[in-house]
């Protein structure tokens, strides 16, 4: 767990701070938490799963087949597939929620602040946060607001009942390895949806969601390779592309409004 610490003008205006060049801290995460809007792009370079925790569903990009061990990064710490999740992007700083307020946080042990100011800083000479600051809030709030908007899908898809377990088990030179807790869209239950039904999942914006996760499940022959090298190699196998047939192309399901 990462140690937040809110920044304070009091406590950061004589302190700076380093830019990630590395991803070492993303190494352990087998799964990684999407936002509605980057599903397009995240189906094409890995699976996409449901988390259930506490009764709440939650969209992840599967990045490994067992705990602790992040299949996309290299052995400098780099990524190595064309899509890096948004959650990373802003490392080290995360937004913080108290209350309905949105507080500015930073990983005190991510090695990248600076008790000093040799680096750069947070507030300006006036004592306002920098435009780089800034510019980091406006996206980890665009963030924020599409993990609420993903939220909100799962919640219309679990209404449904079109969730359901998706079980895994892969034969490798060293054993059967299963994978459990993940969940996936149970095709047969939204064949099988009213019209009304069909049409809230619509304005709830969750028919594109289904789709890009069905597919997705295309790239679990992605994560095997890696498991079953011996070790992880600099150059990611190269993915075959998507099959899209089946998908329907009438208009109604569209991935530029998510």
């Amino acid at each position: 767990m990462p140690n937040l610490q809110a920044i304070t003008k009091s406590e950061f205006a004589k302190k700076s701070w380093q830019r990630n060049t590395n991803l070492w801290f993303a190494a352990e995460d087998a799964v990684c938490p999407l936002s509605a809007s980057e599903l397009p792009q995240a189906m094409m370079c890995m699976p996409l799963a449901f988390l259930c925790t506490d009764g709440e569903y939650s969209i992840v990009g599967l990045q490994g087949l067992e705990q602790g061990n992040n299949y996309f990064l290299d052995d400098e710490g780099k990524w190595k597939s064309s899509y890096l999740p948004a959650a990373y992007r802003g490392y080290p700083f995360v937004l913080a929620t108290n209350e309905a307020e949105l507080i500015l946080c930073i990983d005190e042990d991510s090695g990248l602040l600076i008790d000093d100011e040799s680096a750069e800083p947070f507030f300006d000479q006036e004592g306002e946060v920098t435009t780089t600051i800034k510019e980091l809030m406006d996206f980890l709030s665009s963030i924020s607001t599409g993990m609420q908007a993903a939220a909100r899908i799962c919640e219309s898809l679990s209404k449904h009942e079109l969730f359901k377990p998706w079980e895994l088990q892969f034969e490798l030179e060293n054993g059967t390895k299963r994978v459990e807790g993940l969940f996936c869209i149970d095709e047969a239950a939204l064949k099988e949806l009213p019209d009304k039904a069909y049409a809230e999942l619509r304005l709830s914006e969750a028919i594109p969601v289904i789709y890009c996760q069905l597919l997705s499940m295309q790239r679990i022959s992605y994560l095997t390779q890696f498991a079953q090298a011996k070790s992880k190699a600099d150059i990611v196998p190269e993915p075959n592309e998507l099959n899209l047939d089946g998908v329907s192309t009438d208009g109604n399901i569209s991935f530029e409004n998510l």
